[in-house]
């Protein structure tokens, strides 16, 4: 991240555009469809009922002009429920938690005291909290850019940053349009859009790909392995939890080279 407030530590949220590209959507309807010929079970999490959100601030179900509404993610093995108040804010979730180093994300937080510039007492809520392996915690401020590079913004952040370090996280950023990078976040999506294990498919998945010997096409591979476009999702499984890589940093899609990863 890249955060107006604080020292240049990240150039984006992790190491995915909204929408996936044409190619992609082709992919994913393809398979949607060959899935429905042939009868595959969905996973045992997609069936549960997911968590309620754990929002301490309401958010709105609908709001003019803005983007709210909820998504839901695996938390573990559990499906959890997370709303958002805008576009930019699904944005950041999504990308945040496909990071290979995410383990929770909360939203809308508790009310938070702290003191302005003017010496006046405020409150503050956080958009997000992320909790990452190692339990290091990033509260997490979404705003557009035209907000965040002003002085008024910036001296606020920096008293809040006082109260909210060493009380309810480790370090506060602040993220605007900026630090989405639209690879990041397409292949969020697709990975989003992928979340579920699908035990039989994805066996054979990761069995073939430990024949492949050097940069091949998803595609090709899947059609190597007699799966065509039914497979896509379980590749996308397997490049999000290493057991395949990506030759080129690019968005993802059928066409895509990949590796064989480093994860059996």
């Amino acid at each position: 991240l890249v955060a107006p407030e604080t020292s240049s530590k990240l150039n984006s949220i992790s190491s995915g555009n909204f929408l996936l590209d044409q190619r992609a959507e082709n992919d994913l309807g393809k398979m949607q469809g060959i899935r429905a010929v042939n009868g595959l079970p969905d996973s045992a999490t997609s069936k549960q009922r997911p968590l309620a959100s754990r929002a301490r601030r309401k958010i709105p179900k609908s709001s003019r002009g803005h983007f709210v509404g909820e998504l839901v993610f695996n938390r573990g093995e559990q499906r959890q429920r997370l709303g958002f108040a805008s576009l930019y804010e699904h944005n950041a979730a999504l990308c945040f938690i496909y990071r290979p180093d995410f383990l929770d994300i909360e939203e809308q937080l508790a009310a938070l005291p702290y003191v302005r510039p003017n010496g006046k007492n405020a409150v503050h809520f956080f958009d997000f909290r992320v909790t990452f392996k190692g339990g290091r915690r990033v509260c997490i401020s979404v705003k557009p850019e035209r907000i965040a590079q002003t002085y008024q913004y910036r001296a606020t952040m920096d008293c809040i940053r006082q109260a909210a370090i060493g009380n309810i996280c480790e370090e506060v950023l602040t993220v605007t349009q900026r630090n989405i990078d639209p690879v990041e976040l397409h292949n969020a999506k697709l990975f989003h859009s992928a979340r579920d294990p699908e035990p039989i498919l994805d066996a054979r998945v990761k069995a073939g790909l430990k024949t492949i010997a050097g940069p091949v096409r998803i595609c090709d591979f899947l059609e190597s392995i007699e799966l065509g476009g039914v497979g896509f999702r379980s590749v996308a499984r397997a490049i999000r939890f290493g057991q395949a890589k990506l030759f080129n940093r690019e968005k993802i899609n059928s066409r895509t080279l990949i590796l064989r990863g480093e994860v059996a």
